[in-house]
């Protein structure tokens, strides 16, 4: 297995030797033996949807008549459902420098809007929400396309280490996951089918993080770490290490 990779050379000489990722895995549970005999876990949403949008915003932002000003890495990792295979590799083995990385977007299960906690259309959350500046920027390009982009009472920081965003944020690059149903009745189950993906609405999500990764890319500031949030801590001290900060008062 592979990690499949593209990038995207910004338009400003000033700011394009810095990266942005976009992220998602492509892998599944693939074949597993049941009572009625081999059945395949297609994963259409975990994590089809985030592969096929990572795809998507390539694409969209490769033929666009502006290019950002920062660099786009567009990746899918393998092994996710294996502890991080890909990722983890990606952050031992990067194809462009880490300290000059200042974000990862990563897209899972952005397809299906059958929340098990109820209907999840025009919506969408980011694990870790408030651990940087990132979770408020695309709230704000969320509102623009009518997106509701928020924060999970209790999933988006208990699921912040359940994805390929953990061994990047790790390094110290600010990293996230945004999806749109948290858990769903079919997850890692062989029922996670395409025909229950709800395309147009995926659609709008993708607008929505292509917006928000203009905002990220099209600035003159990077994303930082939430100092003030004691669960960011980790993350705040190896941003540091990787830029040969010094702590800020009170960390």
């Amino acid at each position: 297995m592979r990690n499949v990779v593209g990038l995207l050379k910004g338009s400003d000489p000033a700011l394009n030797d810095t990266y942005i990722l976009v992220t998602a895995h492509y892998d599944h549970l693939g074949v597993r033996q049941t009572t009625d005999g081999p059945v395949i876990y297609n994963g259409a949403n975990d994590d089809g949807s985030g592969t096929v949008s990572v795809i998507e915003l390539a694409t969209a932002f490769g033929s666009a008549k502006v290019r950002p000003k920062r660099s786009i890495v567009f990746m899918t990792f393998f092994g996710e459902e294996r502890g991080l295979l890909g990722s983890r590799y990606y952050s031992q083995h990067p194809l462009e420098p880490i300290a000059k990385t200042i974000a990862d977007i990563n897209l899972e299960q952005v397809g299906r809007t059958d929340d098990t906690e109820g209907p999840r259309v025009g919506g969408a959350s980011m694990t870790g929400f408030d651990f940087s500046d990132i979770g408020p920027i695309f709230a704000a390009a969320g509102k623009a396309v009518g997106v509701d982009v928020t924060k999970h009472p209790k999933n988006s920081d208990s699921f912040f280490g359940r994805s390929d965003n953990q061994a990047i944020a790790n390094l110290g690059v600010p990293a996230h996951t945004l999806c749109t149903a948290y858990m769903f009745p079919d997850y890692h189950a062989p029922g996670d089918h395409w025909d229950k993906v709800d395309f147009a609405n995926m659609e709008k999500v993708d607008r929505m993080v292509a917006l928000g990764l203009y905002m990220i890319a099209d600035s003159p500031t990077e994303p930082r770490w939430n100092a003030s949030n004691p669960k960011t801590a980790r993350y705040v001290t190896a941003w540091n290490a990787l830029h040969g900060a010094a702590p800020a008062a009170g960390q």
